[in-house]
């Protein structure tokens, strides 16, 4: 008898110091964020938003392998096939509709970054390199790969799920800055962590429930929701009442684009042809460097324009490089600068 009077002794002291423990860290699970605003959010900016990155402890880059599941517990957790940083990177922007800022369309910055040396050598399927990527200058990144007023970069730093037997534990953070092009400051930082607790915390008190709760902090939805309410209030301090109307579409987006000099030199006998593929209904033009400015290009099928550049007796270039020239309704441009081929007229 004085045996098994020590051993509930010794599990309700067991419980209670587990309980404690729980209780002592739910007590460290506040939510914390701060953020810093450097410009006027009812002025228009033009951003690129970067592919966003998972870093570790110490900053450095988690190597995350695309083909895995993201966070996937057997039985208890629904499968989601992103990974942590692009599920939030795609959550990030669905908020910035509720700024006054002209973002680009995700497909075209991951296409440019791809076909402009911002990929993995030697890799395949290609992949974006996130060290080239963050090691860019904005000015670089906006005037000679993306044509944007500034860029954001996104981290997450945090996606844990820890489990306690009787608690679960869901915590993401998250760093995200937007930089000007122009001279490098800092428009917009913002950080955000947070947690949300399963079972003894948040669950009944009935036995089945202490153990079922917990296990259902493990599911998928428990980090993705959470990661929705953090990244909303993360972003929260740059969003405007009333959106200007040209805000309700993208701006012009120019997929690809080619000329037909391969050689890199024209004669004053033959044609420069110039096709360009992108967002349909714009108006297109082409330029060769400053020499030749504004020939027109005609949209042949949607999205489909094609250009063609005569030269006259008097014309004259060397060296000057093609670039394209997609203009909206609302005056809103893309330019796209063609490969490292430049064009000479001899």
């Amino acid at each position: 008898m004085r045996n098994q009077i020590l051993r509930s002794a010794s599990i309700n002291s067991s419980a209670r110091s587990i309980a404690v423990g729980v209780a002592l860290f739910l007590a460290g699970c506040s939510g914390t964020f701060k953020s810093s605003v450097n410009f006027n959010p009812s002025q228009p900016l033009r951003i690129a938003v970067l592919p966003f990155v998972q870093v570790d402890k110490n900053g450095e880059f988690a190597q995350v392998d695309e083909n895995l599941l993201i966070d996937n517990v057997g039985l208890v957790s629904s499968k989601l096939k992103e990974t942590p940083a692009k599920f939030v990177q795609n959550l990030v922007q669905s908020e910035l509709s509720k700024a006054a800022l002209d973002v680009l369309t995700p497909a075209v910055v991951e296409a440019e970054l791809l076909h402009r040396g911002f990929d993995m050598e030697g890799v395949q399927p290609v992949q974006i390199d996130f060290k080239k990527v963050f090691a860019a200058p904005p000015a670089t990144l906006c005037k000679e790969v993306l044509t944007c007023d500034a860029v954001m970069y996104g981290r997450v730093t945090k996606w844990d799920r820890s489990y306690y037997g009787i608690q679960a534990t869901a915590t993401v953070a998250l760093d995200i800055k937007l930089v000007s092009a122009k001279d490098g400051k800092i428009l917009f930082e913002s950080s955000a962590d947070d947690s949300e607790g399963r079972g003894l915390s948040k669950g009944p008190t009935g036995y089945s429930s202490l153990v079922l709760e917990p296990l259902k902090g493990l599911d998928n939805e428990i980090i993705t929701n959470l990661a929705r309410d953090v990244v909303q209030k993360a972003v929260k301090p740059i969003f405007i009442k009333n959106r200007p109307e040209f805000l309700t579409s993208p701006p012009p987006a120019i997929i690809a684009a080619a000329h037909n000099s391969q050689s890199g030199t024209i004669s004053k006998k033959e044609k420069l042809t110039v096709v360009a593929l992108g967002s349909p209904g714009h108006t297109a033009s082409f330029s060769i460097g400053s020499a030749i400015q504004g020939l027109p290009m005609v949209e042949r099928v949607p999205g489909h324009y094609l250009g063609e550049y005569y030269p006259l007796a008097t014309d004259t270039f060397e060296a000057q490089k093609v670039s394209v020239s997609l203009r909206d309704q609302f005056g809103r441009v893309t330019v796209q600068k063609l490969g490292k081929v430049a064009i000479s007229l001899k």
